[in-house]
């Protein structure tokens, strides 16, 4: 293959770590902090129920562009240690952006939605909020993980 075809490949790989890496950071430490101090709490929620489906999509797709590009760059230079970490690199990152998207975040809002519920009433299930948290936990986790997955890229890259 070309000589071309393998910067554009490179390029294509460099791009997707450079979104992912950026929509976690952007979203984690810029966006979600700036709208909790401004939005009240119930407007915080909504908003953040339209913005969670579409940046689990963009990581998916990130890694979807990464996975392509590494699976390129090994069919034009071979299999090495760092293409078969990117590799595996990606393939966490999109099942945890998955995971997140579907099932995690509709479940998620699922919860919140009947703790609001129960709270409008008064009377909290304590099993069902320690449940939302472990949720809600998971999803945080999830996401710290692909950030630092990002990370590893950025130093493989």
């Amino acid at each position: 293959m070309s000589p071309l075809f393998e910067s554009v490949m490179q390029y294509l790989h460099v791009l997707a770590v450079a979104i992912l890496v950026g929509k976690v950071v952007l979203l984690s430490f810029v966006v979600a902090p700036i709208l909790a101090k401004q939005l009240a709490p119930e407007q915080f929620g909504k908003v953040v129920r339209q913005l969670f489906p579409a940046y689990y999509l963009l990581g998916m797709g990130a890694a979807v562009g990464g996975l392509v590009s590494v699976t390129a760059l090994v069919l034009v230079r071979g299999l090495s240690p760092a293409l078969s970490a990117a590799g595996g690199i990606w393939l966490v990152i999109l099942f945890a952006e998955s995971y997140c998207r579907s099932p995690l975040t509709p479940q998620s809002n699922a919860m919140r939605d009947q703790l609001k519920e129960q709270e409008g009433r008064g009377c909290v299930d304590p099993v069902l909020k320690a449940a939302w948290e472990r949720v809600h936990q998971r999803s945080l986790y999830l996401n710290s993980l692909v950030l630092f997955g990002g990370l590893w890229l950025v130093g493989l890259a």
